[in-house]
């Protein structure tokens, strides 16, 4: 067995290991109710909180997408990918203040779902549960998907074979792990890709002289310097599928419920961005050089093609590690939230049974086991690249953005408006993608749709309908005053 396999071998029992311990100790202390399994004891501060935060969005957005998009649209991808997505993050955390706005109206929440339940009314509880698990069924895909890459490109097999080991042992780590084990677990795997990402970006810019790497990219101008290579129109849809695709996270609301006051969810989530940005913007520009260097190979594979070629053995075992340690992060994420929204808004909904820690431990088991199997099945079987699999789980939750936004911040937001808006919605996006090529348009003209029926109809419905406004206002106020 070769040093390289070792180390990974290693690194995966140590996860294994990581999360056993914990499963054991959480089965002795007998604390292991299902809300503990999903966002354990809300005690949590910021800087768990905001590691935790960086270490989920730092996988496939950045090691592989940010480096296509370096790839395929040179600095215009550097400097797009970075806003498209900095950009939302920031609107979801410091004029709207997204995180502190849900603990207000329902300070003993779990998940997304509960949210517009809460705010809203049984159909849209249901609208949004069906869209919000398509979206993330596509998300754990990509993440399976995205494990598989780095894996194959780090022991240099087929990628079907990286990812059933790499899907493997994630859902073995994610089912044996709780909330808190993964919270904790996050900060060993964001140090540990911190690390490798500082080393790839310096041996990235030393691999050419100065003069070098002038000639180079002024050889390729065209490619490399076009700020707006990428298209102002393309450029403009993949930004609003990335407002989508942060306001519709799931993930993000769940952390947001696990903090231990306001005070450090506000903190966690404003410099959640600024943390952010270094891993995006460094390996968008190894994107950049990898085209320089290999400009035959696929957009996804960049950045481990470019490490595997040139980097010395020693710091692309390091990069490959701390890729999958920011992978493994967003699949335990992922699959964690989307089995406590199946458990907590499907399953408990329809079931008055009260649970032992013992059922309650099989039962998150199982449904995490579940979902990583889909992911995996899905991702042996899809055909796009990792950046394409974000961009239409984005899409998919563009009607999530204003039923969120005006439903927190606008009291005469209607329940009947919100369900509208999130079917109708999602039913251009849907028509507009796989209907018409996947069109440019598709997320301008959903964005569009979904928030002039929400407005349009919550002026009318409203209006016929004098007493909700005070009814909203009445209900909100018993939970916090969470709707101005």
């Amino acid at each position: 067995m070769s040093t390289t396999a070792i180390l990974v071998t290693i690194y995966f029992l140590l996860l294994i290991g990581w999360g056993f311990y914990n499963y054991v100790k959480k089965q002795k202390s007998g604390h292991n109710s299902l809300e503990e399994q999903f966002i354990g004891d809300r005690s949590y501060t910021t800087g768990p909180l905001m590691a935790s935060l960086v270490a989920i969005w730092g996988s496939n957005y950045t090691l592989i997408a940010a480096a296509e998009s370096g790839f395929t649209s040179g600095i215009s991808g550097v400097i797009w990918y970075g806003l498209g997505i900095v950009i939302p993050l920031f609107l979801f955390s410091w004029p709207l203040n997204i995180p502190a706005r849900i603990r207000e109206l329902h300070p003993k929440g779990l998940t997304f779902i509960e949210i517009i339940g809460k705010r809203y009314d049984e159909k849209s509880r249901l609208a949004a549960l069906v869209i919000l698990f398509i979206s993330n069924i596509l998300f754990i895909i990509s993440i399976v998907l995205a494990t598989g890459i780095v894996l194959k490109s780090l022991l240099d097999i087929d990628l079907s074979t990286a990812i059933i080991i790499g899907g493997g042992v994630m859902i073995i780590y994610t089912a044996l792990s709780g909330f808190d084990a993964l919270i904790y677990g996050r900060i060993f795997q964001l140090a540990l890709a911190g690390s490798a990402v500082a080393v790839a970006i310096i041996l990235s810019v030393n691999a050419f002289s100065l003069p070098e790497l002038i000639n180079k990219v002024s050889a390729n101008s065209g490619e490399m310097l076009n700020a707006v290579k990428w298209g102002p129109t393309e450029m403009l849809d993949f930004c609003i599928a990335s407002v989508g695709f942060v306001f519709g996270s799931p993930i993000l609301y769940q952390i947001a419920f696990s903090g231990k006051n306001d005070k450090v969810v506000t903190r966690a989530f404003r410099l959640f961005p600024l943390a952010w940005a270094p891993f995006a913007v460094g390996t968008a520009i190894m994107g950049m050089v990898a085209f320089l260097l290999y400009p035959g190979i696929k957009g996804q594979d960049a950045a481990m093609t470019l490490v595997a070629n040139l980097f010395p053995e020693w710091a692309a075992v390091l990069f490959f590690l701390g890729a999958l340690a920011l992978v493994f992060s967003t699949a335990d994420g992922a699959i964690n939230n989307l089995a406590s929204i199946v458990i907590f808004d499907i399953y408990q909904k329809h079931s008055n049974k009260e649970m032992t820690p013992k059922k309650a431990s099989i039962l998150s088991m199982t449904t995490q086991v579940s979902l990583g199997v889909i992911g995996m099945i899905g991702a042996l079987n899809f055909g796009d690249g990792v950046l394409a699999l974000l961009v239409l789980n984005g899409t998919v939750n563009i009607p999530f953005i204003f039923v969120i936004v005006l439903g927190l911040y606008w009291k005469r937001t209607h329940p009947t408006a919100a369900f509208w808006s999130m079917i109708i919605g999602i039913t251009s996006v849907i028509v507009l993608y796989f209907g018409f090529n996947q069109s440019i348009y598709t997320n301008f003209i959903g964005i569009v749709t979904s928030i002039v029926i929400l407005v349009v109809g919550s002026l009318l419905l409203t209006k016929k309908d004098t007493d909700y406004i005070s009814l909203t206002a009445r209900n909100v106020s018993k939970e916090g005053d969470g709707v101005a």
